[in-house]
């Protein structure tokens, strides 16, 4: 436990580092995250109709595995169509994440619907409103303006790994209630399943911290869970998947999100020049940017009955892969659907999803992206020195969108 707990500042800095190392290793490895553009397929399979049959692989990859044992899925890529699917949980279960997430975490809040699913919303809801969110802002903020002054000292730096990432983990870290001192990378790559546990020391841990109310902060999420007394809750180490699905859902959509916000701040002209005039517009660029590159791609269903959607019959028990990008570009419901343009006639998209399982963390992800919104365009038109240069492919990634690296460089200096 004491290798959790016991880290200075500048250790816990270190590993949140490390941690982000791991995370793009991982995605070296992974041949998932090296597709290019995949929108102008997305693009394709909706001219010819809003629901595919397809397979799990072809759906991931973009190509057949040529297996005879590929899952069958039925893919949703109209925003009419993937609104109906994840609006109805009567008929469009979250159980599909038993086989993936519930493998990793454990069973968590993220595979229920219903009653049960509302128990666990209605608590977490206390921490996740935005009277709770922006009691952190000065938080976001700090941390946000220490990246960027980190960059600036060093005459260069790289935005998604010195901003983005280390925003994103340190919020969701503080708003679960860790306690400060917590190397919170390492919980956050054994989360996930990026870094293995062979001695159970870090599951040992976190089992005591559960095991210990007192420890989380007054208010947190995790406090308020573990003062809720509901028995469809639970208490203790039983609560030990939703830490889990805190942190790994509270960094990685979030950090990506904030990467690919910088990245259409720092490639748009007409972005900075109107913040600079009317902060007001910051939330009409952020949801922008959500819609037209959500961090994820898709969310998973299963279908409980038979039943038919855009003319295609779906059988019970089958398989359903919303895809949220190609949704968020159906340019049956916005014009010119393939550009960023925040100065479009503002529509939900499904950036957060909808009905019953609407994003919980919407709210935060907002005080993010305007905290990062303002201290960026503020570095920009005074502490960076005119002729700053940006290096980046732009965002890339076919089941997790972003930008891979928002290289910055000021002045004469490089730093990868």
């Amino acid at each position: 436990m004491a290798t959790l707990l016991d880290a200075s500042p500048e250790h816990v800095e270190q590993d949140i580092t490390e941690a982000y190392a791991l995370v793009r290793a991982y995605e070296g490895d992974n041949t998932l995250s090296e597709d290019g553009d995949p929108h102008a397929e997305f693009a394709a399979l909706r001219r010819r109709a809003a629901v595919h049959r397809s397979t799990l692989e072809r759906v991931l990859t973009g190509a057949d595995s040529g297996e005879r044992t590929a899952t069958p899925v039925w893919h949703v890529v109209s925003f009419r169509a993937a609104e109906q699917v994840i609006r109805d949980e009567d008929t469009f279960s979250s159980s599909a994440y038993d086989d993936s997430m519930g493998r990793v975490i454990g069973r968590s809040f993220l595979q229920m619907d219903h009653r049960e699913h509302r128990t666990w919303r209605n608590v977490l809801q206390g921490g996740f409103n935005r009277q709770a969110v922006l009691a952190h802002r000065e938080e976001v903020r700090s941390t946000v303006a220490s990246g960027l002054s980190s960059i600036a000292a060093r005459g260069g730096g790289d935005l998604v790994a010195d901003v983005a990432f280390p925003v994103a983990l340190t919020t969701i870290a503080r708003l679960a209630g860790l306690p400060r001192g917590t190397r919170i990378g390492t919980l956050y790559t054994w989360a996930v399943g990026l870094r293995e546990d062979p001695d159970g020391r870090i599951t040992y841990g976190v089992r005591e911290l559960l095991d210990t109310p007192s420890a989380w902060a007054p208010g947190s999420l995790m406090d308020l869970l573990l003062r809720a007394e509901d028995p469809t809750i639970g208490t203790g180490p039983q609560l030990l998947p939703v830490l889990r699905l805190l942190l790994s859902t509270g960094t990685e959509p979030p950090f990506r999100s904030l990467a690919t916000l910088m990245y259409a701040a720092l490639t748009d002209p007409s972005v900075a020049a109107r913040l600079r005039t009317d902060p007001s517009l910051a939330p009409a660029v952020f949801q922008e940017c959500w819609r037209w590159e959500p961090p994820l791609t898709w969310v998973f269903r299963r279908c409980t009955t038979d039943t038919e959607l855009a003319g295609r019959m779906i059988g019970r028990g089958e398989l359903v892969c919303v895809n949220l990008a190609s949704a968020n570009r159906d340019d049956t419901r916005w014009s010119h659907a393939d550009l960023f343009d925040f100065r479009r006639e503002p529509l939900p998209s499904l950036a957060m999803g909808t009905g019953p399982h609407t994003c919980l963390g919407r709210h935060l992800a907002a005080v993010e992206a305007q905290e990062l919104l303002s201290e960026l365009i503020s570095a920009v038109g005074s502490t960076w020195p005119t002729g700053w240069t940006l290096h980046t492919d732009g965002p890339a990634g076919r089941g997790f969108r972003s930008p891979v690296r928002l290289g910055v460089r000021l002045g004469n200096a490089w730093v990868a």
